[in-house]
């Protein structure tokens, strides 16, 4: 059995709490419409739950491109 998910665990990954917000909503929304999982879940997960397990096994994230970094 997996262990819980931990607010503090997912704020290491991305550590910012609005990109942390808007990256998890756009993964759960992805695989609310059939997107392939990337990380084993358990079929009583929400969408919201398997997008912060992706997040907290380190395979989803993100990066600034040079546009947003204000380069």
């Amino acid at each position: 059995m997996k262990k819980d998910i931990v607010y503090d665990e997912l704020l290491d990954k991305i550590p910012n709490k609005y990109i942390l917000t808007i990256i998890s909503g756009q993964r759960a929304r992805e695989i609310g419409k059939g997107a392939t999982l990337l990380t084993k879940c358990s079929k009583k997960d929400t969408d919201i739950k398997k997008a912060f397990r992706e997040i907290a096994d380190g395979k989803i994230g993100y990066e600034f491109g040079e546009e947003e970094a204000g380069e």
